[in-house]
């Protein structure tokens, strides 16, 4: 059985704030990534 059951509200919040915060940065992340791949790719036409 999954250990996701027995987590209480106060749990569940902090786990959930965590996984929104974790998405956050990593889409901040990934667009830096994506900008400097722009930029090398531009810059090497």
């Amino acid at each position: 059985m999954s250990k996701s059951y027995f987590l209480t509200p106060e749990e569940r919040f902090v786990k959930k704030k965590r996984a929104k915060a974790l998405l956050y940065v990593s889409f901040f992340l990934v667009t830096i990534f994506l900008s400097a791949i722009m930029t090398v790719a531009a810059n090497s036409l």
